[in-house]
């Protein structure tokens, strides 16, 4: 009997540079806009570690690099270290599961 991976292509592993994905599914990049003063918010551990799959990749929602990069409010920021140190632990849990 044939595995899913050899019947369904996007089960099938991938290569992507460094990374070595399990699959071919990917999560899409979302805005959220749950990022109060521009700090992610702990329920996003939750939310992305729900998400992640040994060996899948996630894309994060839209990341403001700047105070006058932002397009939309309540979005999330990685130009303090208040928003630096808030992500660390939802990449962490992504991390934990085994996820990219």
């Amino acid at each position: 009997m044939a595995s899913d991976s050899e019947t369904i292509p996007l089960l099938s592993p991938y290569h992507m540079g460094n990374f070595h994905l399990s699959h071919r599914l990917v999560l899409a990049p979302l805005s959220r806009m749950r990022s109060y003063g521009n700090v992610p918010q702990p329920q996003a551990i939750l939310y992305y570690s729900q998400r992640t799959t040994n060996g899948g990749l996630l894309i994060s929602e839209a990341t403001v690099i700047s105070e006058t990069a932002r397009g939309y409010k309540n979005t999330p920021g990685i130009w303090t270290r208040e928003q630096i140190e808030a992500w660390k632990p939802i990449v962490d849990a992504v991390h934990a599961k085994g996820g990219i």
